[in-house]
């Protein structure tokens, strides 16, 4: 394959070269490629110019036909992780893992562990979300960025969600 791209190449030369030289093709005689070939390699090598060959290859458009079927296909439903994210949990303690804890401590509780399993043990004895949501913004620190969806507290009201699913 690589010897037919450098035969393709060396032809494109050629065939540019008398596109460039009008008299050069009146003067030269229609040869097989073969042929041409072999002229160019007898050429000193500064007669000869060096072309760059890029094609794009266009694959034919297809038209597409749609088929009516009275089968109807069920509808993507949600993925196992949508899913998953949506289950309820029985205890924010126990599906928190040692990093969640350092990082929720750190981050809303100024760095007291202590006071996050408390807090945690008081949220899992509230009736609804919203009451549970106003116990977790009156014991953590003052400011922060509830609505942030790449931070601890954002992270921390999903899984206080997840509570009350």
């Amino acid at each position: 394959m690589r010897e037919e791209l450098h035969l393709a190449l060396e032809a494109a030369t050629l065939a540019e070269h008398l596109q460039r030289n009008p008299t050069a093709e009146k003067d030269s005689e229609v040869l097989p490629v073969s042929e041409s070939i072999d002229e160019i390699h007898s050429l000193p090598p500064e007669a000869v110019e060096t072309v760059e060959i890029v094609e794009a290859i266009e694959e034919p458009e297809q038209e597409v036909v749609h088929e009516t079927t009275h089968e109807t296909e069920p509808a993507a439903g949600p993925s196992v992780a949508d899913v998953l994210s949506e289950q309820r949990i029985a205890s924010l303690q126990n599906t928190m893992s040692i990093n969640d804890r350092v990082r929720f401590a750190g981050d809303l509780f100024g760095g007291d562990v202590q006071k996050l399993l408390m807090v945690c043990g008081e949220l899992e004895k509230t009736v609804s979300y919203a009451e549970a949501v106003a116990h977790l913004k009156k014991h953590a620190s003052a400011a922060l960025d509830w609505e942030n969806e790449e931070g601890a507290p954002f992270d921390f009201l999903q899984k206080l969600r997840r509570l009350f699913a």
